[in-house]
């Protein structure tokens, strides 16, 4: 008998996003086989690597290091509604870089976060001005499939992003196999033990621990917190993602040796973006 169970947030995001895919594959122009001959033909943007980008922030020449940034470009989302919806992605994305950004993140799902490929595309080549100095660029996407990944690389983007709690383990190391055979290393998102796990058998380099439950899209801060000590030791930059809203969170995050955060609405909604990029990262004045 079939559950009777209503679908979680997660899971209607990924059904619809299984019927966008199966259009843009069947679009003359997007289909699987002529993005894989417009790779082939080096037509995807030169990419830089996440690791090493990841590791270079404002701070680090200091005597005192931060954490690095990874700026978010949110329109909307299931949660909050509409966030920023007249922002111009392009200029957004230089604001980010210009105050130190290690990594831009862009949201591309369409129904609930009111992104697009376009958006990462036009914010690639604002960044591109910068030269070996910009930020990395990342898909921020609800990823199950090769062809979005191909997507992801042919329109800019240096890492994908992929959700283990959407992902069987053969999915999840098909992915991200497929991600680094393009250069791609990808940002694994994680939000328990079980999936910090998967996560580590799988070799990530860049973990990131969502604060929100994408299930219910309940946020709990003290996530990440929990999740530090499976990473001390190992080769592996950790990533907060979700919630981070001031700097008593980086501190905490710093404090606990977490490489990174991620933030996205607090920044969309900032009436200075650049002034709270410092603030929050105690960063130094450019």
């Amino acid at each position: 008998m079939a559950s009777s169970k209503p679908p979680t947030i997660l899971e209607k995001i990924y059904a619809q996003r299984q019927l966008d895919v199966d259009v843009a594959k069947a679009t003359p122009g997007t289909r699987p086989d002529e993005l894989k001959e417009y790779l082939s033909m080096n037509l995807a943007p030169k990419l830089i690597a996440l690791v090493p980008r990841l590791k270079r922030n404002p701070s680090t020449s200091t005597s005192n290091p931060s954490l690095s940034l990874m700026a978010e470009i949110k329109r909307a989302s299931p949660s909050k509604g509409e966030i920023a919806m007249t922002v111009n992605p392009a200029k957004q994305a230089l604001i980010y870089a210009r105050s130190g950004a290690s990594v831009i993140s862009v949201l591309t799902e369409p129904t609930w976060f009111k992104g697009s490929l376009l958006d990462m595309r036009l914010v690639r080549q604002a960044v591109d001005e910068l030269g070996e100095n910009r930020p990395a660029i990342l898909r921020k996407e609800f990823i199950f499939e090769e062809y979005q990944i191909d997507e992801a690389r042919l329109f800019g983007a240096d890492t994908v992003l992929l959700i283990v709690a959407m992902l069987k383990q053969e999915q999840l190391e098909r992915l991200y196999a497929h991600s680094v055979s393009l250069g791609m290393e990808p940002l694994v998102e994680v939000n328990n033990a079980a999936e910090m796990q998967r996560a580590l058998d799988l070799g990530s380099k860049v973990i990131g621990v969502n604060n929100r439950n994408l299930h219910d899209f309940n946020v709990d801060m003290g996530t990440t917190s929990r999740l530090v000590d499976m990473v001390r030791e190992r080769d592996v930059i950790l990533c907060a993602l979700s919630g981070i809203s001031g700097p008593q969170d980086v501190k905490t995050y710093q404090e606990q040796a977490v490489n990174a955060v991620l933030v996205g609405e607090a920044l969309m909604r900032a009436k200075d973006t650049a002034v709270f990029i410092r603030e929050l990262l105690a960063w130094p004045e450019a």
